[in-house]
């Protein structure tokens, strides 16, 4: 499953910086980010000669993953790719959600900075991509769009679990991605299983493939 490669070229947030008849390179000028989809291994490291400075590599088979960590000094985390397929998004409970903003920056990084990143948050307030979860007036959880263009930063704050939240931010940013001729998709850490599940519970397709993050920070 490429569709985090296609997704980039579809979208026009991503430019080949490299390419073959068994696989491509694409560039995120964005984040620095780097997608690599390759048929064999042969055309693996014949692409990997088109890497540039890099913030993170994203590669599709784990002899890929291994000759980066080599190359790089870099650890890879391993993901499962999930995609939405239906035509209809996820039906939920409602709740109030908003477009965060960055002159919420303070109240988001109170809430959620340990959990996703300080600079995660403010690049996708900055771009736009951030949704927030209200409850009682207060901030119970967030999703977003990473520039690369998959879901995440789902976060729930720890007194607001088991009450749907995330449920109903994953059909609101699917809803989004489909209302907004986006394929919805998601990388998710093979370890995390609450994750999976939910994904699964949302009508996404699990590939059975993995998907491996690089970057020195993994």
């Amino acid at each position: 499953m490429y569709m985090d490669v296609m997704e980039a070229l579809r979208r026009e947030i991503g430019t080949v910086a490299a390419v073959r008849e068994d696989g491509a390179l694409v560039y995120i000028r964005s984040s620095q980010v780097y997608l690599l989809a390759a048929e064999n291994q042969q055309a693996a490291e014949a692409l990997c000669h088109g890497l540039g400075q890099a913030s993170q590599v994203a590669v599709h088979h784990l002899e890929t993953a291994r000759l980066l960590e080599d190359r790089l000094g870099w650890r890879s985390m391993e993901c499962r790719a999930a995609a939405y397929l239906e035509l209809d998004p996820p039906q939920t409970r409602n709740i109030e959600l908003r477009a965060l903003t960055p002159d919420q920056s303070e109240e988001v990084l109170e809430a959620f900075g340990e959990a996703l990143g300080t600079e995660e948050i403010q690049d996708a307030l900055r771009t736009g991509m951030l949704q927030g979860a209200y409850q009682n007036g207060r901030l119970a959880g967030t999703v977003g769009l990473y520039p690369e263009g998959g879901i995440g930063l789902l976060a729930v704050s720890p007194d607001c679990q088991g009450m749907g939240i995330d449920e109903a931010l994953v059909a609101h940013i699917t809803s989004w991605c489909l209302e907004n001729d986006f394929a919805p998709f998601v990388h998710i850490p093979v370890w995390d299983e609450e994750a999976l599940d939910l994904y699964k519970r949302m009508g996404y397709t699990i590939d059975n493939g993995s998907v491996y993050w690089l970057g020195g920070d993994n």
